[in-house]
């Protein structure tokens, strides 16, 4: 995963720097299961969102879009102690985690 990605989509607390935050991230998705850490680099390192995870991986949307989630909750689980913010210029990030009215894979294809 291209290090401009990460750094455009997340900066370091104070406590953790940017070189820190991008090594636990590589072992993070090092230890994910293959499908999982494909999901992920194809979702959203690449941007292409779970519509990409299908045709990459050769699956129908839903279960796609399963994959994705699965991957993302495990890279959140393994750097769940990681203090990360999002970018200032990315004000829509904090809009769309404060609205609970949208379906678990909605915000996966709007990347």
């Amino acid at each position: 995963m291209a290090v401009d990605t990460i750094a455009n989509n997340v900066s370091a607390s104070e406590g953790l720097s940017e070189a820190e935050l991008l090594s636990r991230l590589e072992i993070a998705l090092a230890a994910l299961p293959p499908d999982e850490r494909a999901a992920a680099v194809v979702a959203f390192g690449l941007g292409e969102g779970s519509a990409g995870v299908a045709v990459e991986l050769d699956l129908d949307t839903q279960d796609a879009e399963a994959l994705a989630r699965s991957a993302l909750q495990l890279l959140r689980g393994a750097l769940a102690d990681a203090d990360v913010d999002p970018p200032d210029d990315h004000p829509t990030l904090a809009a769309r985690r404060r609205h609970g009215n949208q379906r678990p894979g909605d915000a996966l294809d709007r990347r």
